[in-house]
């Protein structure tokens, strides 16, 4: 998530954020990609029914291409349109400066995001 957040800071998990609420776009979230063990932190870019696409390393919602200031480094990722499925949500990290293979982002199921994190 750098450099929202710098690679063994510390952060907070707000778990009880999304009880009464669904998780938003631009929200920033602990999710577990997988097993019990392993927490990323990852920016919420698409919900149920967005579709996302890379295209020169920028990345489009909707076809629309978003302005991303929190974004430094921009590679040049491409990724063909995908829609974000019923019960899942899009996550993506902030540091795109390397190829994408070195990241772990995409859909995921909305049981997996543990909460927000507080800024």
């Amino acid at each position: 998530m750098d450099p929202t957040y710098k690679n063994g800071s510390f952060a907070l998990c707000w778990r009880l954020q999304y009880l009464f609420s669904e998780p938003k776009r631009g929200d920033i979230v602990t999710v577990r990609f997988a097993g019990r063990n392993v927490m990323l932190l990852k920016r919420i870019l698409g919900v149920p029914g967005d579709t996302i696409a890379f295209r020169a390393g920028q990345l489009y919602r909707n076809g629309q291409k978003l302005d991303e200031a929190y974004v430094v480094h921009h590679s040049p990722w491409e990724l063909p349109e995908r829609t974000v499925k019923p019960g899942h949500v899009y996550l993506i990290g902030d540091n795109r400066g390397t190829v994408m293979k070195r990241h772990k982002f995409g859909q995921v199921e909305t049981s997996r995001v543990i909460g927000g994190v507080i800024p």
